[in-house]
């Protein structure tokens, strides 16, 4: 699909994170089938992660867990979901597969949505204005997952149900330690925001 990203975005954490899944492939990707079957608003999905530490096996482990989860684009926070509890490595809430998550309306046919947040960290409500960079919640492990990670990505409905995934592309990042303009990463670049 060529499109061209209309809202600025900057990755939604601070400090060095690895992508898990990202890209337009099934080989860089998760959220892509090669059937085409699958949630059509993931299809260009980001998953943004560390190593943990230790043997993994509790959520504290993780690195990312409890981190600050930022606003990647300025907008109206459209849709909020906040009460589902963390479950623990090597368990999943297929029932709530987003987990705690907030939707951004971003007023030009785009809708950043996050996922997987720490139960009851988010800090913003429906019908918020929100600057990029601002605080969202902390980077938790509700939902369909398999450990902390933030889930991100940018659709063309506000309804997650009817909403087709659209390529997101960040305005300037550093990838693998260089300087990349609107630029799509995939599974296994290190990437973090300019300061």
């Amino acid at each position: 699909m060529e499109y061209e990203t209309k809202t600025d975005l900057i990755l939604p954490f601070k400090g060095q994170w690895m992508v898990s899944n990202g890209g337009r492939t099934s080989e860089t990707n998760s959220h892509i089938h090669p059937n085409g079957l699958g949630p059509k608003n993931q299809l260009y999905a980001y998953d943004f992660r560390r190593d943990h530490v230790g043997e993994g096996k509790k959520l504290e482990d993780y690195q990312v867990f409890g981190q600050e989860v930022i606003t990647p684009g300025s907008g109206i926070i459209s849709q909020v979901f906040n009460g589902s509890k963390d479950v623990e490595i090597g368990e999943r809430d297929l029932f709530m597969a987003l987990g705690n998550a907030v939707v951004i309306d971003h007023q030009n046919g785009e809708w950043s949505v996050l996922c997987h947040f720490k139960y009851n960290s988010i800090q913003v409500q429906a019908g918020d204005r929100v600057h990029q960079g601002d605080l969202l919640g902390l980077c938790g492990n509700s939902g369909n997952t398999t450990q902390p990670h933030v889930h991100f990505h940018l659709q063309n409905d506000a309804l997650v149900h009817r909403a087709e995934g659209l390529p997101a592309q960040f305005r300037r990042i550093k990838v693998d330690g260089e300087i990349k303009e609107n630029f799509e990463p995939i599974r296994g670049q290190m990437v973090e925001n300019l300061d």
